[in-house]
């Protein structure tokens, strides 16, 4: 599948939280990313349990920008990134090999880079996705950084380290995970697939970025933090933590 190879890209180009200058699309094209005719009724069925997860992001990318989607499966958010950037700007839809063969993504793949000229299918691993033409203006990971830790060629500092160089200055990186119970690190990534948030914050200061944003949109306090995330008694209901990191 040509359009699903590893894209090769030439290079271009305190610990206190600050306010982000976001400019954001405004709330048409935030509807007319949802209206979209093109997105597979599949997508579609998704809306409702993630429409305040999709305001936030989309409020946080604006036409032109260079945005890659880590882990994008098969591409629930890469198909409204694709509207909320327009013909100027650019999707990067990120997924390790092995997600792409066990969960059989290629067919997705192809549909969404063969309906949208401004999305581009990223085969890699975390530790190793290509520098982009231009850096990234955003980088989006939606309830799949806890998942890094359970490649086996996961290594954080690096993974983050190489991100921290292809974001532009200014640039943000904005994570969206499952909670787990507070001083946990990482012992649930493989078992309930979650991850103390201490954790995420301290990766990523680690690897130079500030945190800007702490939001608890997403809350749930009745989840205990205990239960797998695909349990039916809280899956799409899970507590889950929005962080938003910026480049200094």
């Amino acid at each position: 599948m040509n359009t699903l190879r590893a894209i090769a890209f030439g290079l271009c180009l305190s610990a206190s939280a600050f306010s982000v200058s976001a400019h954001p699309i405004d709330s048409k094209a935030a509807e007319a990313a949802f209206a979209a005719t093109d997105r597979p009724a599949k997508q579609r069925e998704r809306d409702e349990m993630r429409r305040s997860e999709v305001d936030f992001l989309l409020h946080h990318v604006k036409p032109g920008d260079s945005v890659l989607d880590m882990g994008a499966g098969q591409g629930y958010l890469s198909w409204l990134l694709s509207s909320a950037v327009g013909p100027q700007g650019t999707v990067y839809v990120q997924n390790p090999q092995g997600w792409v063969d066990y969960y059989k993504m290629g067919p997705a793949l192809e549909e969404m880079t063969a309906q949208r000229a401004n999305i581009r299918a990223v085969i890699a691993p975390f530790v190793a996705i290509p520098t982009p033409q231009r850096p990234y203006d955003v980088v989006v990971s939606s309830m799949i950084y806890h998942d890094t830790y359970n490649e086996k060629d996961q290594n954080a500092l690096a993974m983050n380290s190489a991100l921290f160089h292809q974001i532009k200055p200014g640039g943000l990186y904005i994570i969206v995970d499952h909670h787990a119970p507070a001083g946990s690190d990482i012992a649930a990534t493989n078992t309930t697939h979650r991850i103390d948030k201490a954790r995420v914050v301290a990766d990523l200061k680690a690897a130079g970025f500030v945190l800007a944003e702490d939001k608890d949109i997403l809350s749930h306090p009745e989840d205990k933090r205990d239960l797998n995330v695909f349990d039916p008694a809280v899956r799409g209901k899970t507590d889950r933590f929005v962080l938003v990191f910026k480049k200094p």
